[in-house]
């Protein structure tokens, strides 16, 4: 194991996710020992957040490497991020970069969360109880933010979001998107219904967002809520079989990371691409699209609006 490897515990949350042997497969292959991995099982999130600091605390490495067991990692990814993070200053408390979203058409912020482990007990004690919010992890760095310990993405592409899940977990995640993003639920349904005559994924995807649109009970990011599976099972959807992880390698991660071609729409939705380009080209790209889709009106309303609240932030 290279030095800076050496730096990290790494951690899969997982919900028994069917790409989860696979994520640690992917992991294994660049260079980091099975004792340095961690697959966690905790339910819900907040239990799960919870566990991987714990865990990243006793440690005592100087980064806890936390990852899903949705992402698929591409080649020597984790010792970029973490030279990444190693170029940060003392007080950011988390770095993060980017990933290839399946049922979002292209690059957003996520994949992997570097918490700086000396920073651990801070965040700990900011995780809200379930039930609290709906994006637990969100909510916890916005607070440690607040305190003066900021978060930072880097402008990588770490690897694959959410590509070869098992039907129930699309359903309930787009279930979940309602609540979560439903401000881009034309993009989703957009991109589902473009590719769902080739893709059955983005049939279940659309599925889980229509029962969510007419649902009236609570909603939290937890695998085990009784509402996914009581739906889930009375929608006639036949589950995948498990995956085969010899079907991925290091080469078609790479060959589907540079060869995806995102929708005008997305671009609609994420002109700078969440951030990842450049900004001096995103602006004019931004500025540009929302002429193309939202018309001189309004896209100086939002602009204006974008303004004050930059300034604001800026003054806090």
């Amino acid at each position: 194991m290279s030095y800076t490897l050496q730096d990290a515990i790494i951690i899969i949350r997982s919900s028994n996710e069917r790409t989860e042997n696979l994520c640690k497969k992917l992991i294994l292959e660049q260079g980091i020992h099975n004792s340095e991995i961690f697959v966690i099982h905790e339910i819900p999130f907040s239990q799960s957040l919870l566990k991987s600091f714990e865990i990243g605390i006793e440690s005592g490495k100087k980064w806890t490497f936390c990852v899903d067991a949705d992402v698929l990692l591409r080649p020597n990814s984790i010792d970029k991020m973490i030279r990444h993070a190693n170029s940060q200053s003392q007080n950011v408390c988390q770095v993060q970069g980017y990933m290839l979203d399946k049922f979002f058409g292209g690059v957003r912020k996520g994949g992997v969360h570097l918490y700086r482990t000396a920073l651990l007990n801070k965040v700990i004690d900011k995780v809200p109880v379930e039930g609290t919010d709906i994006r637990p992890e969100s909510f916890t760095l916005r607070l440690m933010e607040d305190e003066g310990y900021p978060s930072r993405v880097v402008p990588y592409v770490v690897g694959l979001h959410d590509f070869e899940q098992y039907y129930f977990d699309i359903y309930r995640k787009a279930f979940v998107q309602v609540e979560k993003h439903l401000s881009r639920a034309e993009l989703l349904i957009t991109i589902w219904k473009q590719f769902a005559e080739q893709d059955h994924d983005y049939c279940v995807a659309l599925k889980g967002f229509a029962d969510s649109l007419t649902n009236d009970r609570d909603v939290f990011i937890n695998s085990e809520l009784p509402l996914y599976t009581e739906l889930f099972d009375n929608s006639g959807i036949k589950e995948k079989s498990e995956l085969d992880i010899n079907s991925y390698d290091d080469a078609k991660i790479e060959k589907i990371i540079t060869e995806w071609n995102c929708l005008d729409i997305y671009h609609s939705y994420f002109p700078d691409k969440d951030g990842y380009e450049l900004a001096l080209s995103s602006f004019f790209k931004k500025v540009k699209r929302a002429f193309t889709y939202h018309g001189l009106f309004t896209t100086t309303r939002l602009s204006i609006s974008k303004l004050f609240y930059l300034i604001s932030r800026k003054l806090r």
